[in-house]
């Protein structure tokens, strides 16, 4: 693939993966590369709007708003929101969703670009109002090679974003951008010499890329892509290393918090997506250099953890590929009783391929039907003889709780066109059974 189509293509998932994650991505690249156009086109293809700031030529006012009198008869005055933000917002209301694409940030003023981290990573401008939720951010800037000497993204900044490389020249320029003096390297971080990579900051790195690989890997292989669960699994995601941020110095300082959930978006919108492609894979690590590090001592120190991270995330997912290839197959046991059929299927429900669980459950289903098909009058005879030991009983009614479980797990793996006529007969045999379980326990008592 040429450079061109590269770039596009790049471009165009990353605005997939921030549109999903919310994660902020800021494009790379030399002057006149199409960035804008790349912008254009994905607004076009996806029915979005496009709204463009300019660092360089636009001021704070026109970016935040305008202080203008309040119009009471007062002195006080007001901020006004800036024309883009109101079209933003009127679109918003009738359907029309918008891309905010935010060019040459680096080649702003000082007090310009705080203005525009200010809309970019709180979505907010001067009066207090928020973008609406649906618009998304893109940032694009040149290389400091091609900036004047007053330009720049200082580290910090810059590490809030999720960069996007695409030069075709090597990493060494991007590095370059992640690279402090020594003076203002040591403020930033006293305890420099925690940084180092020991044994025990790579297990528990390691654990946890792995862990963020296995429950993106479980959302979105099992259950279905909905924003529910979605919810429930981001709380269980959340703060991979609380318990190392609270206690251990040395790993908070190593990878931060907000990055870390960087990460975990970004894995989370590849896996909807499906993309597999290792060169974007790839291009989206390296936009996450250092996983929350301000800045790095030398190239070298930065080449190196950045290679440490790719043999992380490739150890993680080769073992959850092992782990997918250690999936267990099930199927109904004669020799075991309906209660104990299913007690394996919960056992191992987690290590069954979806297609496998879907037809297990249609077999326990149908040994429910030919041991429950018995009618009412005759069920009554059986439950009411004096025949019945009392292990019988205790075996019917251990049948019964049996299918009072199975209905929770028929209604997550029964197939679709099968699920309404499969909760429906199992609702009438618990039903019945629950009543003729009571008559039986009564006439017991009595």
């Amino acid at each position: 693939m040429n450079n061109t189509n590269f770039m596009r293509d790049l471009m165009l998932t990353g605005f997939e993966l921030s549109k999903i994650s919310g994660v902020p991505m800021l494009y790379l690249g030399n002057p006149g590369m199409g960035k804008t156009t790349i912008v254009n086109l994905w607004a076009k293809r996806n029915g979005y709007h496009v709204e463009s700031l300019i660092g360089s030529a636009f001021d704070r006012s026109e970016i935040l708003g305008y202080m203008v009198n309040d119009g009471a008869g007062t002195n006080y005055l007001r901020t006004k929101a800036p024309e883009w933000f109101h079209t933003i917002t009127e679109l918003e209301k009738d359907g029309l969703p918008s891309v905010l694409f935010i060019d040459e940030i680096a080649g702003a003023p000082k007090d310009v670009q705080a203005s525009l981290y200010r809309l970019i990573f709180e979505r907010t401008i001067g009066n207090g109002q928020k973008l609406p939720e649906s618009t998304i951010i893109a940032s694009a800037s040149n290389y400091k090679d091609n900036l004047p000497p007053m330009c720049d993204i200082t580290s910090p900044n810059l590490n809030r974003f999720c960069v996007v490389n695409f030069g075709p020249q090597s990493f060494e320029g991007l590095y370059s951008e992640f690279l402090q003096d020594v003076d203002e390297f040591e403020k930033d971080l006293p305890e420099f010499e925690h940084r180092k990579l020991t044994d025990e900051i790579k297990e528990k790195t390691l654990a946890a890329v792995r862990g963020i690989f296995e429950k993106i890997n479980s959302t979105y292989s099992i259950k279905d892509n909905t924003k529910g669960s979605l919810n429930v699994e981001n709380k269980r995601l959340n703060n991979v290393f609380s318990a190392d941020y609270s206690k251990n110095g040395e790993v908070y300082n190593f990878i931060s918090g907000r990055t870390i959930g960087y990460f975990k978006n970004i894995f989370r919108a590849m896996y909807s997506i499906k993309l597999t492609k290792p060169d974007y894979i790839g291009k989206f690590l390296d936009g996450l250099i250092g996983l929350g590090f301000n800045s790095f001592s030398d190239i070298q120190e930065l080449n190196a953890f950045r290679k440490f991270i790719r043999e992380l995330t490739k150890d993680a997912l080769q073992e959850l590929d092992g782990k997918k290839k250690e999936k267990k197959s099930l199927a109904y046991n004669h020799e075991l009783s309906l209660a104990e059929n299913i007690e394996a299927v919960l056992a191992f429900e987690d290590k069954l391929e979806v297609a496998d669980l879907s037809k297990v459950c249609m077999e326990i289903y149908s040994e429910i039907e030919q041991k429950f098909k018995t009618d009412t009058e005759g069920l009554s005879k059986i439950l009411l003889s004096n025949k019945n030991s009392k292990e019988d009983l205790i075996s019917l009614r251990k049948d019964y709780d049996a299918v009072e479980i199975f209905s929770l797990l028929a209604s997550e793996h029964i197939p679709r066109s099968k699920k309404e006529c499969v909760s429906s007969k199992l609702d009438e045999i618990i039903t019945t059974y629950k009543f003729y379980m009571n008559t039986c326990i009564q006439t017991e008592a009595a």
